[in-house]
Order: structure tokens, then C-alpha cells, then sequence
């Protein structure tokens, strides 16, 4: 009898266990039904800066580099916006009753800028991204002298 009731009671864990394990794999695509609606919604409030290229490459370092790039932004709210370079108080670009935009900029400078969106109204940026420079030989070293006699 006392054998019965621990061959019960063996099975009864090795089911309970069983069970635990395909609830396990069961509830973590659970979670995930559940919760990736809010995932993908809450990317959608994301505020987005790009700049492509976002580098610009000058031979020697230093040197002014040029180029020609794309800015382009999206938001999740329709308002006015204007996009601003680095401190300037005048505005590139503004757009009105608007949620995404673009800009071609010719871009000449020797140091990285960078660029901030706005709601045309507020200080404070919705978006920020940065147009680097980088070089491909570095500035030359200068030669420390030695003296010499002749």
C-alpha cells in the first residue's frame, strides 16, 4: 500500500513537472502575444533624426570636407517643426502641419556637426544626430629638431 501511494505520488511530480515545463514554454509565447502589440506601438512614438551619409571622409586632417546629404525625420505627432545646425538661432528648414520631412544640405565643414529637430515654438529637441568628418591621413607630425654644429 505504502508503495502505491509513493508510485502515485512519483507520477503525480513527474506529471506536475511535465506540466510546469509546457506551461514554461507555453507562457513565455504567451508574454509575447500579449505584449509585442505594445512593443511595435511604443517604437512608433520614437522620434527619428537620420543623416545619410552620416560621415564625410577629407584626405589630410583638418582640411574642409564637402558633401552633399540627406536629412530626413519622422514623428509620431503632426505639428510644425524646424530643424536647426548645431546652435544657429536661424532654422534650415521649417515644415508646417507636419510629421515627417527631408532636406538636401551641402555640407562644408572641417569638424563634426551637428543637427536638431524642433517643434517650431519649443527649446527643447525632439531629435538630434551628428554628421561626422573623418579623415584618411592624419595631420604630419612636427619633426623635433636636434642641434647640430654644421
Amino acid at each position: 500500500m505504502i508503495d502505491d501511494v509513493i508510485r502515485c505520488a512519483w507520477r503525480g511530480q513527474y506529471f506536475f513537472a511535465g506540466w510546469i515545463k509546457t506551461l514554461q514554454k507555453n507562457a513565455a509565447l504567451l508574454i509575447l502575444a500579449i505584449f509585442l502589440p505594445c512593443i511595435t506601438a511604443a517604437d512608433d512614438q520614437i522620434s527619428r533624426l537620420k543623416i545619410l551619409p552620416d560621415r564625410c571622409i577629407s584626405l589630410h586632417q583638418g582640411q574642409v570636407c564637402y558633401q552633399l546629404a540627406t536629412v530626413s525625420w519622422q514623428v509620431p505627432m503632426v505639428s510644425n517643426y524646424c530643424l536647426f545646425q548645431d546652435q544657429d538661432s536661424v532654422p534650415l528648414r521649417c515644415w508646417q502641419s507636419a510629421n515627417q520631412g527631408e532636406l538636401k544640405i551641402d555640407f562644408q565643414s572641417a569638424k563634426p556637426i551637428n543637427y536638431h529637430l524642433h517643434e517650431k515654438g519649443h527649446k527643447a529637441a525632439i531629435a538630434s544626430s551628428t554628421l561626422d568628418v573623418s579623415w584618411v591621413y592624419q595631420s604630419p607630425k612636427r619633426r623635433t629638431r636636434s642641434w647640430r654644429l654644421f
